[in-house]
């Protein structure tokens, strides 16, 4: 019997042409990864975070990595998927060498997710150190107020708003005589074929509902003069003594990190139509300007902006001259804090409301009111405690005229809602 050798030379050929090809293979699924990561935190950076999602999300599953799952949680924080992010976040912190930081966000999902045994747990895993103490007695004070906050008012009615949707925004209410004018990204339409980036739903327009006899039509976009397309455009301000609304709408030119900052615009109304929008000369088109609120005589402006200031967002406080609006003044820190404030509104006694994270709250954004004392300056502002606050995030407010009756937004139901409210005696 005639035995062969194996060939030996052959088979080295094959396998270095196996390994050849995994190492091809390999490198082409880490190039394709790589490309995919930088595209989805390009996305991340130009806050486009529900493009941003679905692309971590098919990363992580591919190759495990603490930075995608970090980015992964806080695109769901930054559209008020408070489950999905603190799922995410769960994750982070079973990993080695958790930042601090990241441990406090954790700390904060908890909180809004009314899991405050579990936070005091994590709170207490966190190092004192420069940069944490602070955050640290802010958390904790969070949670002692969950207990303790005594509310501003003992007895009020809340009624949810109707049109109120799941699956998408109702925030910035306004009662203009018989009609509740409010921002949605919710759309008429079943086939949306431009969809903002940020949400992943339709853009923000203005709305209106008519009321009858506390009834409310079904609601309708407020029309094109305000409303643009492909733009997001919120928060109406209304002042029929100067027959003008206020709103925000996103620019027309690009900052210098390739944003569309939203900026304040003005229109005249004229037999009940608006007239042409225009930019208001307080915007800077390398900043946001928004959230617009007037003093009843109209001679107040009140907005937010990003530039420069006490922390993220500040509140801004402007006056009517006869060439314009005068050049915004930061309101001053004892309402303004390192963290963000934003939704001014100034009822008819000249009462300051605003939502903040930077001072004591519930959870997320609460809703402060600040009055002015004889000397001019506000006094500290106080917390409206529950039903007004909850642990997420509880922004804009207004108050009819007979200062009893309005309505906030709040995001306790999973995405925000509009609540309208009666003090009781």
């Amino acid at each position: 019997m005639n035995f062969r050798k194996p060939n030996a030379p052959r088979r080295t050929t094959i396998t270095i042409l196996l390994i050849m090809a995994i190492s091809a293979f390999l490198t082409n699924i880490y190039a394709q990864d790589n490309n995919k990561l930088v595209k989805a935190n390009n996305l991340y950076k130009a806050k486009r975070y529900a493009e941003a999602i679905p692309i971590y999300e098919d990363l992580l599953e591919n190759n495990f990595n603490k930075s995608v799952l970090l980015k992964l949680g806080k695109s769901h924080r930054q559209i008020n998927n408070i489950a999905e992010a603190l799922e995410k976040y769960h994750l982070l912190m079973q990993q080695p060498e958790v930042k601090p930081d990241h441990q406090l966000d954790f700390v904060e999902l908890l909180i809004m997710n009314g899991d405050y045994k579990e936070a005091q747990k994590s709170l207490k895993k966190i190092p004192s150190i420069d940069g944490t103490i602070d955050k640290i007695f802010g958390l904790t004070t969070m949670i002692n107020n969950n207990y303790n906050l005594k509310p501003v008012y003992d007895s009020v009615q809340l009624e949810s708003f109707m049109y109120n949707t799941t699956e998408s925004d109702e925030n910035s209410p306004f009662f203009l005589e018989n009609k509740l004018i409010f921002t949605s990204d919710q759309s008429q339409k079943s086939n949306i074929k431009k969809k903002s980036g940020l949400t992943g739903r339709a853009y923000y327009k203005v709305w209106e509902a008519e009321m009858d006899d506390s009834v409310f039509s079904s609601p309708k976009e407020i029309g094109n003069a305000i409303n643009a397309t492909n733009k997001n455009t919120a928060n109406a301000f209304f002042n029929l003594e100067h027959q003008e609304v206020y709103f925000t709408k996103n620019d027309n030119k690009k900052d210098r990190k390739d944003f569309y900052n939203m900026q304040l615009y003005r229109s005249e109304m004229k037999n009940g139509k608006f007239g042409k929008a225009d930019k208001i000369s307080v915007n800077s088109s390398q900043y946001n300007y928004m959230h617009p609120c007037l003093s009843s005589d109209g001679n107040i402006l009140l907005y937010v902006s990003d530039r420069p200031g006490k922390g993220g967002t500040d509140i801004y406080i402007s006056r009517r001259t006869k060439e314009g609006w005068s050049r915004g003044k930061n309101i001053g820190e004892v309402i303004n804090t390192t963290a963000n404030e934003g939704f001014p509104f100034l009822d008819d006694q000249g009462d300051l409301y605003f939502c903040s994270k930077g001072h004591s709250g519930l959870g997320g954004y609460d809703i402060f009111v600040a009055k002015k004392n004889r000397k001019g300056t506000w006094d500290a502002p106080i917390n409206l405690g529950r039903p007004f606050n909850s642990q997420y995030d509880d922004i804009s407010i207004f108050f009819k005229k007979e200062g009893k009756k309005g309505a906030f937004t709040s995001a306790r139901n999973g995405s925000d809602d509009i609540f309208l409210f009666e003090i009781l005696p």
